[in-house]
C-alpha cells in the first residue's frame, strides 16, 4: 500500500486470516495418510467401481453414482473449511503462497437454482476437480487362501499439484433431449504418486482429457448427473529415457549391458522386449458426477465427482492397475461468446 492508503479495517484483516487458517486445515486434509504404519490395510468392498473402461460404451452405470453418495456425506464435515471464488478472488499472492489454497477446488456455498441452457450457445468454465480419495485395485487374500480383487485405500505422495483447474468446452442441448459437455482445452492432467499399503508406489496421470460428458434434461440443477468417457495419455512422453539409455522416439534401441539374455532365446525374453520396445500408450477412462449446488446469478455449480482410470505402464513394460478417484468438482456455465478457439 502507498503512504496515503488508508490502513485495512479490523474486519477485513479477520476475513483474510480465517480464509488463510480455513485453506490451510483444508489443504493438510489432503496429506493424511490413508493407512498408519504397522496397521493392516483397510479394504472397502463396497468401492469396487462398475463403470466401464471401453469409450464405445456410452451408457455410463449408475455404480459410480452409488459412490458419489456417501462421498457426499463423507464431504459434509468438511464443508466448514470451503472455499467460495469469491473468497479465493479476495486473496492476494503473498497470502496464497505456501498454504496449499492453489490446489483447492471452490464450492459455491449455497444455492438451489438451476440455469436453463436450451436454446442458446453455452460453454462450461474454470471447471475444477480436486480428488479426495485415491484407491488403487489389488489382490487382497481372503479365508481359506482365496483371493479376490479390491479397491484398497493409498497414501498420497504428490505435493499439492494433484488438482486440475481451467478446464472449458461447449456445453450443448441437443434438441431438448439432453445436454451433453465436450472438453477441450485447459490445465487437464496433473502426474500423481499414490503408494499402496506394502509400499509400492504408483504413478498415474489424473486426466479427463477428451471427455464427452452426457446428462438428461435442458438444466443444470441439483440432482443433475453427468457421465462419459475421456483420454487417458501416457505418463511419460516418447523423449524420457530409463536408467539405460532407452526411449520412445530418442536413446538406444536396446540396453547393452543384456547381450547375453537377448541371445539366451528364451528365458527372459518377454522381459526384455517390454523393457526396450517403448510405447506411448493411451488409454480410456470413464467418469461421473453429480452437481448439488447452482448459483444461478454467478452460473457456478458444484458437486462430487467418481472417476477411474488406469495406471501408468512404464511405457509398455508393466501391466497397470485400476485407478479408483473421488471429490469434488466446480464449474461455471456461461453463454458462448464467439472468442473460444472450439
Amino acid at each position: 500500500p502507498s503512504p496515503t492508503s488508508p490502513p485495512p479495517r479490523t474486519s477485513e484483516m479477520f476475513l483474510r486470516s480465517f480464509l488463510l487458517v480455513a485453506a490451510a486445515a483444508g489443504a493438510a486434509e489432503a496429506f493424511q495418510p490413508a493407512l498408519r504404519a504397522g496397521m493392516t490395510p483397510k479394504v472397502n468392498a463396497r468401492s469396487a467401481c462398475d463403470i466401464t473402461m471401453q469409450a464405445d460404451n456410452g451408457a455410463m452405470k449408475k455404480a459410480a453414482l452409488g459412490l458419489a453418495v456417501p462421498l457426499v456425506l463423507g464431504l459434509g464435515a468438511a464443508d466448514a473449511n470451503a472455499l467460495t471464488s469469491k473468497d479465493v478472488r479476495s486473496l492476494n499472492y503473498g497470502e496464497i503462497k505456501g498454504t496449499g489454497l492453489a490446489n483447492r477446488c471452490p464450492e459455491v456455498a449455497a444455492g438451489s437454482d438451476s440455469i436453463n441452457v436450451e436454446g442458446g450457445k453455452y460453454k462450461i468454465t474454470d471447471m475444477c476437480l480436486e480428488p479426495k480419495s485415491w484407491q488403487i485395485e489389488v489382490e487382497v487374500s481372503k479365508k481359506r487362501g482365496e483371493t479376490t480383487k479390491e479397491f484398497v485405500d493409498t497414501k498420497l505422495m504428490t505435493r499439492a499439484t494433484y488438482t486440475i483447474t481451467g478446464i472449458e468446452g461447449p456445453l450443448s442441448a441437443e434438441g431438448g433431449s439432453g445436454m451433453t459437455f465436450k472438453e477441450k482445452e485447459g490445465l487437464d492432467y496433473a502426474a500423481t504418486t499414490v503408494q499402496l499399503p506394502g509400499g509400492e508406489r504408483v504413478p498415474f496421470m489424473f486426466t479427463i482429457k477428451d471427455l464427452v460428458a452426457k446428462a438428461s434434461g435442458t438444466e443444470v440443477a441439483p440432482g443433475t448427473e453427468f457421465g462419459g468417457t475421456f483420454k487417458v495419455p501416457s505418463y511419460r512422453s516418447g523423449l524420457f529415457l530409463d536408467p539405460k539409455g532407452r526411449g520412445g522416439t530418442t536413446g538406444y534401441d536396446m540396453a547393452v549391458a543384456l547381450p547375453g539374455m537377448e541371445a539366451d532365446g528364451g528365458e527372459g525374453q518377454g522381459e526384455l522386449f517390454g523393457e526396450t520396445n517403448k510405447v506411448f500408450q493411451v488409454t480410456d477412462g470413464s467418469i461421473e458426477f453429480a452437481v448439488n449446488k447452482v448459483d444461478a446469478g454467478t452460473g457456478e455449480f458444484s458437486g462430487v465427482f467418481v472417476s477411474e482410470q488406469l495406471s501408468d505402464t512404464d511405457m509398455g513394460s508393466k501391466a497397470p492397475k485400476k485407478v479408483l478417484l473421488k471429490g469434488i468438482i466446480f464449474g461455471k456455465v456461461a453463454p458462448a461468446d464467439g472468442t473460444e478457439d472450439y
